[in-house]
């Protein structure tokens, strides 16, 4: 199983229960089995003026063991070691480097111009924390911060969601099926119906 196969097709989940459930405009970075920047992800977000920006992702750890899914919104901070790491492991996936020294500098900037958003994007990522343990019954790994590349420079709400770990043999046969796919995307898409009530959006 692959992520990229997992994340495309639960993102068109989405996109359809957004547009059936909320009537919004949903655009994706991909819509077929093609490599995106990071940097493109979350430029072209802005260009068409999003309100909001989802990232859907797969987790994967060397114990094999670990399960649950994770939401994060952005901090140059990691909540945890844990967090750190995999956020180095995703901005480092398709040759990103995590910029050490006076690179620095520029996250910095980057955290600044999504701080505006942190308390929306703290909101709408704990509303589709709950959702997802509360459907799925899976365990809970919390809501976090990390330098995540993708949400930074975000100019809207901006969270990454970890939906399970495909080095988890039980939640990798999970993945593998539709109905347990589109279970994840309902989670996600009755969060941000609720997170667009909230924020009034």
């Amino acid at each position: 199983l692959l992520e990229k196969d997992v994340t495309l097709d639960v993102a068109k989940r989405i996109q359809a229960g957004l547009i059936k459930s909320l009537g919004v405009r949903v655009i994706l970075t991909r819509e077929s089995d093609k490599q995106v920047s990071l940097d493109d992800r979350t430029a072209l977000a802005n260009h068409e003026q999003g309100d909001l920006f989802l990232s859907i992702h797969v987790n994967a750890s060397p114990a094999t063991k670990a399960r649950g899914a994770e939401t994060y919104f952005l901090s140059y901070q990691a909540t945890d070691d844990e967090a750190r790491a995999l956020a180095a492991l995703e901005n480092n996936t398709i040759g990103v480097e995590s910029p050490p020294g006076s690179q620095a500098l520029g996250m910095v900037l980057w955290d600044l111009a999504q701080s505006q958003y942190l308390a929306e994007s703290s909101k709408l990522a704990e509303a589709i924390q709950q959702n997802l343990n509360q459907l799925l019954r899976i365990e809970s790994r919390g809501v976090k911060q990390a330098p995540f590349k993708v949400l930074m420079g975000a100019t809207m709400p901006a969270v990454l969601v970890e939906i399970g770990f495909i080095t988890n043999s039980e939640e990798e046969d999970r993945l593998k099926d539709a109905s347990y796919r589109e279970r994840i995307a309902q989670a996600i898409v009755d969060s941000v119906a609720a997170f667009k009530d909230q924020v009034g959006k």
